[in-house]
């Protein structure tokens, strides 16, 4: 598995398919700390919206990355497809996480911050950031070619889903009460990122509750998508 996961990130990497949505990423961080001093937890709240959508794209890249043939291959080589989805979906998690520890510890290396993060910021940080590109990794498997074989479908489809996550809290309100559970369903993006942005009100019990969600949210899908790689033949 170690070795199967180094040759996919190495082979990801060579391919630059990374390129697009990590620069996209950086460069959206970069703009927001354009400036100083910034609000802690509005500024980390902004950067983890903006990564849960990188790290989605990035999911999709990931996933695509391997040829039919030569994802066959690897399935002959290690004997189970779900080890081949597994070790991608380790490959896109690394990618991810090299992220997060950017954003996570750029602004309060350049000083970019009125003040340092104090211990329960510092983990309100790591654990929104790494949960949303979680999530986002999560939901973007579902919207590779095995399920949606053109880009130019799935990428917009992948589009949709994003963007209902982050407005389900105005949606759910304005919907009738006999589809308010089309609200509850949605990933929970939205509910994150306000715990994170109205962390100085908010008690570490309401935010550490949505985290939870959040994570057995994104690891629900990514189990569903393992369980289903392994029932059939997803490149064919």
């Amino acid at each position: 598995m170690i070795y199967l996961t180094r040759y996919l990130l190495r082979h990801h990497i060579r391919s630059q398919k990374y390129f697009a949505p990590v620069i996209f990423y950086i460069i959206a961080m970069l703009l927001i700390y354009s400036y100083k001093p910034n609000p802690i937890a509005d500024s980390y709240s902004v950067t983890a919206m903006l990564l849960f959508l990188a790290a989605a794209w990035l999911g999709v890249m990931v996933m695509n990355t391997e040829p039919a043939k030569q994802y066959q291959l690897l399935v002959l080589h290690t004997g189970s497809r779900r080890k081949v989805v597994t070790s991608q979906l380790i490959c896109a998690w690394i990618m991810q996480f090299l992220l997060t520890a950017i954003t996570v510890l750029y602004p309060v290396f350049a000083g970019m911050f009125e003040r340092q993060p104090t211990g329960e910021e510092w983990m309100m940080t790591w654990l929104g950031h790494l949960g949303l590109s979680l999530l986002g990794l999560g939901i973007s498997v579902f919207f590779q070619k095995s399920y949606i074989p053109l880009l130019s479908r799935s990428m917009p489809a992948l589009i949709i889903v994003l963007l209902l996550s982050f407005i389900q809290g105005s949606l759910s309100e304005r919907l009738p009460e006999s589809l308010e559970w089309l609200g509850r369903i949605l990933p929970p993006a939205f509910y994150l990122v306000r715990e994170m942005m109205l962390f100085d009100e908010s008690k570490m019990d309401s935010f550490v509750s949505v985290m939870l969600w959040t994570v057995l949210y994104a690891l629900g899908l990514l189990i569903i998508h393992v369980w289903l790689s392994g029932r059939r033949d997803l490149r064919s």
